[in-house]
């Protein structure tokens, strides 16, 4: 295998799948395909990271089946070359709010019980200052630091349109006030950090598989199933039956407290994604054709707001057309 000839095959590609962070192209060796996984042009740091994704593939390699195999990493470039799993994307198997197939339910299950289990050892050091294992407190203190850090880097541009929509300029503080009375002391595990119906593939050969672990972290194992339950839009018999399956799968001692941590942490997706999602549906307002293409990203960007809501203290939230107007004005 040539990895510089296929790295450069695809970054001459145009029709690649193209995430937040990573452009990812299916390209063809001897051995069969390929996809070849690039970093975007200036892609903005929107969520927390801790380990190089190839750092974490080569660590549950023996642990976790249902994750691509690394096939070659490049430095200088960077680039990773991963196996191609052949399936169906389970957005495209069902979009957002509509029932799951059991074998999806069931393979969300197995893949916690998998991850759950890989041992610490296993993982790179974390860096100084991380929280010691079992300080979810500390853990939540992370998240809210980098939220705090999300809303304070905001240029003149975004800081006033975050304002217009009722974001304060310091988003955590109630959350950060419940951590230290929520959160139970529970064993850190590895984390995926972004498991959503379009990081997930059904494929024949593997089952389930779930791809894009550069958000992985090493922390409070509930974080992720709020994280997976809040960016997965499951229907209302789903969800109940993802949070029995992950009930089921993970150790007793990750489970204590459960209830109340995994409300703080859906909490805490909801503030988030307020946060980010100001920032990224306003530049697509910014960018949609008027009428009614514009008019639904307003009203997906009030929904999320409306979200956050309790969780902050704010005045009443503009109807969507003023967020379509306010948006246009302050970042058109």
């Amino acid at each position: 295998m040539d990895a510089m000839a296929l790295y450069e095959e695809a970054r001459a590609h145009e029709n690649a799948l193209s995430g937040f962070y990573h452009r990812n192209v299916r390209v063809e060796d001897d051995s069969g395909p390929l996809l070849v996984r690039i970093p975007g042009p200036g892609a903005e740091p929107m969520d927390l990271t801790l380990w190089p994704e190839p750092e974490v593939l080569r660590a549950i390699r023996p642990f976790v089946s249902r994750a691509p195999r690394l096939v070659h990493a490049g430095v200088s470039p960077d680039f990773q070359i991963h196996e191609f799993i052949a399936g169906r994307r389970v957005d495209e198997i069902a979009q957002d709010g509509k029932p799951l197939p059991d074998v999806v339910l069931d393979g969300v299950e197995q893949f916690f019980g998998e991850v759950l289990r890989v041992p610490t050892a296993a993982l790179a050091a974390v860096p100084p200052g991380w929280p010691d294992d079992g300080d979810t407190p500390g853990f939540a203190r992370c998240l809210l630091d980098f939220a705090r850090h999300l809303r304070d880097r905001a240029d003149a541009s975004v800081d006033a349109l975050y304002q217009a929509l009722g974001v304060p300029a310091d988003p955590c503080g109630p959350l950060l006030e419940r951590a230290g009375r929520e959160l139970a002391r529970r064993p850190f595990r590895l984390l995926h950090g972004d498991i959503h119906r379009k990081n997930m593939i059904l494929s024949g050969r593997a089952g389930l598989v779930v791809l894009d672990w550069e958000l992985a972290l090493w922390g409070d194992p509930l974080y992720d199933l709020a994280d997976h339950l809040h960016k997965t839009a499951y229907t209302a018999a789903d969800r109940q039956r993802t949070v029995a399956g992950w009930e089921r799968a993970a150790p007793a001692d990750c489970r204590a407290g459960a209830p109340a941590g995994l409300g703080f942490y859906l909490a805490y997706e909801e503030m988030k994604s307020a946060l980010v999602d100001t920032v990224r549906w306003g530049r697509r307002i910014v960018e949609a054709p008027a009428g009614r293409e514009r008019q639904a990203l307003a009203a997906e960007l009030r929904t999320k707001l409306l979200a956050a809501r309790p969780h902050w203290d704010a005045g009443p939230l503009p109807e969507a057309a003023e967020i379509e107007d306010t948006t246009l004005r302050l970042l058109g």
